[in-house]
This record gives C-alpha cells, structure tokens and sequence, in this order.
C-alpha cells in the first residue's frame, strides 16, 4: 500500500506512484510514432492484454477469495449509481447543445462513465493499495460491461433502426458483444470458482499467474501505441467536454452516491473514486465507430488521457490523508 511522508500533501510522493503509468503509455506513443513498433503490430499488444493478461488477472483475482470479498454491495451499488448519473448528465447535455435526438448521444454519456479501468486502473490501484484490492476494479469492470457498453450501444443501435421492430434485433446485437467480452468471461468464471471454492491444478494456476504478471506492462505499453494512432481532429470543443466530464464529473457523482450509501472501507472508497476519475476506456472510439462518431471519441479519449496526468495527481493530492 503506498505511503506518504509528512502530515500533507507530498507531491513528489504522489508523482512517483503515477509517473510509471504514464511513461509506460509514453513510451508506447513514442515507440510507435517512431516506427520502432509498427501501429499494426502494437494491436497485437493490445490483443493480448484484452484476451490473454488482463482476463487472466481478473480470474486470479476473483477466484481465490470468498465471494463475500469479491462483491461488496457498499462498493458496487454506489459506483454503479454514480456513473449512471454521469451517463445521465452527459447524454441529457449532449441532447440539449446538439439539439439532437436522445438515441445519438450515447457516446456522450459513455465517455463521461466508462472508465479505463482495466488497463490503467490494475496498474494504479495495485501500486497504491496492493493486489488485495483489485476487486475494485474487477467491481468497476462488472459496472462498465455490463450497464454502461450495453446501454450505450442500445441506444446506438436504436438511433440506426429508428424502428420499433430493430429493438429485438439490437438487443441481440449488443448481448451477444458483450458476452464475448474475455474479461467479462474471466470475471464470470472466477465468481463461479468463487462460488463452489474450486482451485485449478498448480501447473495451470502457475501459467495463469505468469500471464497476469504481463498485464500491466503490457496494457499502458497498448495504451500509448493506441493513442500515437489517434488524432485531435474536427469537434475539439465537444471533445474536451466529454474528457472534462470523465475526470472530474464522473468521480464527483461517484463521491455523491458514496456520501449517501452504507458505510464503506476507506481504502475501497477512494479506490472508487479514483477509479471514477481515469481517462476513458482505450475501445471507445472503436465502439464509436460504427455510428460515425469516431473522430470526435478519438480525441476526447487523446484530451483526457493527457489531462488526466494533472487530474489524478491532484485528486491523489485531496485524497493523500486518508491513503
């Protein structure tokens, strides 16, 4: 668990728990802009860590706890509520200054609530508090894939049919991405080993721990050669509402429903909040892509990953007590 010195605020402290996330990520941008790494061949990276490293880790962490410790109601139920409420203002704002149809503001909503939880999160909540509270993030995925990528690519779906029969059609289209979904698979399966207190072979729970050891490195590393694929194109100005809205609205809400939940341990509750306050998840502007809204994601998801280097150091600063 990271400790500070002094009675206050340490920047230098806060800095040297962040730093590695971000040069991590940087040295994947720099990496890939310079032809060291082909932007084809980082995808494979990325490939890996969503299907291999990161499921794996998801699995370990789950499956070897008491499902008492693995979902807690106090954590879940108010991170949910909060990125809904994130979701809500995002798209209700998006509606009003667009003057659009509700249905084709889905991703408005999506880029304020749906953080990167998988890739940048394992690797600042593990440094910051310790594996023992990855579940937090195993918690805030469940949120992510399971209401908020759903609900957003319904609404995305509807705005194409804009018909009350390609409702059935759209609901199976986004079921059946979501279950494919190999973290959601991995989390699935270690809350069913949790469940009947199942324990793999040795050998087999060895190549899995060997696999989880890569998925920080390996993600951030994915992160930055995304990103050096990336563009600030046209719609800078919605962009940086939306990359606003992700750091600082989302874990504002998040801190609203823990204020008026059930009393919760500090070290989840500030795991929440900070988990609240990433940039969003590296998929976004390919998730967005099918419905033309690409360009727009693409530099939301540039502007809030570079903003978030000053946000989450000063939200690590307001929350230095209690850490």
């Amino acid at each position: 668990m990271a400790t500070f010195a002094g009675d206050g605020p340490d920047l230098l402290a806060t800095l040297s728990i962040t730093s590695p996330v971000f040069l991590l990520i940087l040295l994947g941008f720099v990496a890939t802009r310079r032809g060291w790494v082909g932007y084809e061949d980082s995808q494979v990276l990325s490939r890996y860590a969503l299907r291999f490293a990161l499921p794996a880790l998801m699995f370990g962490v789950i499956a070897e706890r008491p499902l008492s410790e693995v979902v807690v109601p106090a954590f879940l139920w108010p991170y949910a509520l909060g990125s809904l409420l994130g979701y809500g203002i995002g798209l209700g704002v998006a509606t009003l200054l667009r003057r659009g149809h509700p249905l084709d503001n889905g991703f408005y909503g999506m880029g304020v609530s749906m953080s990167n939880s998988g890739y940048i999160g394992y690797a600042l909540i593990a440094q910051l508090f310790g594996q023992e509270v990855l579940i937090a993030v195993a918690m805030a995925i469940l949120v992510e894939v399971l209401l908020i990528m759903p609900l957003t690519l319904m609404l995305a779906e509807l705005h194409l049919s804009r018909a009350q029969h390609g409702f059935v059609r759209a609901l199976g289209l986004v079921l059946t991405r979501v279950m494919r979904n190999p973290i959601l698979q991995a989390i699935a399966a270690g809350l069913a080993f949790a469940v009947l207190g199942l324990r793999l072979p040795s050998a087999l729970a060895r190549t899995l721990d060997m696999l989880a050891s890569s998925a920080a490195a390996v993600a951030l590393f994915a992160i930055g050669a995304t990103l050096a694929g990336q563009h600030l194109r046209k719609g800078l100005g919605e962009a940086a509402a939306i990359a606003l809205g992700k750091l600082l609205l989302h874990p504002l809400a998040v801190g609203l429903m823990l204020m008026l939940g059930p009393p919760l341990d500090p070290v989840l509750r500030n795991a929440a909040l900070l988990l609240a306050a990433l940039p969003m998840v590296t998929i976004y502007p390919l998730l967005a892509q099918r419905y033309g809204q690409e360009e727009r994601c693409a530099s939301a998801l540039v502007l809030a990953t570079l903003l978030s280097f000053v946000t989450l150091n000063l939200w690590l600063m307001m929350l230095d007590g209690s850490l």
